[in-house]
């Protein structure tokens, strides 16, 4: 079994943005294959695009670390994979 991780780091407040978050997928070797960074507004439909965009990288083995100035338990499904 593959292990993914989730980190989540809090930042100083940017205006207007919710998150920054890195994904990273790996080979079989353990490599990156992958990297990239998305960035979410601080508005309702990046709210909900973040947590599924975090749910659905972590369930399908894509580490995630995730920058932002809101506390995690802002977040109730980052914060129940943190929780894990």
């Amino acid at each position: 079994m593959e292990l993914t991780t989730i980190t989540y780091y809090q930042v100083s407040y940017v205006e207007g943005f919710l998150a920054v978050v890195r994904y990273t997928a790996y080979n079989p070797d353990g490599l990156p294959e992958a990297i990239c960074e998305d960035f979410y507004r601080d508005d309702p439909d990046d709210f909900c695009r973040l947590e599924e965009d975090v749910e659905k990288a972590l369930l399908n083995g894509i580490d995630t670390s995730i920058m932002s100035a809101y506390e995690q338990d802002y977040f109730p499904v980052i914060t129940a994979f943190l929780q894990l």
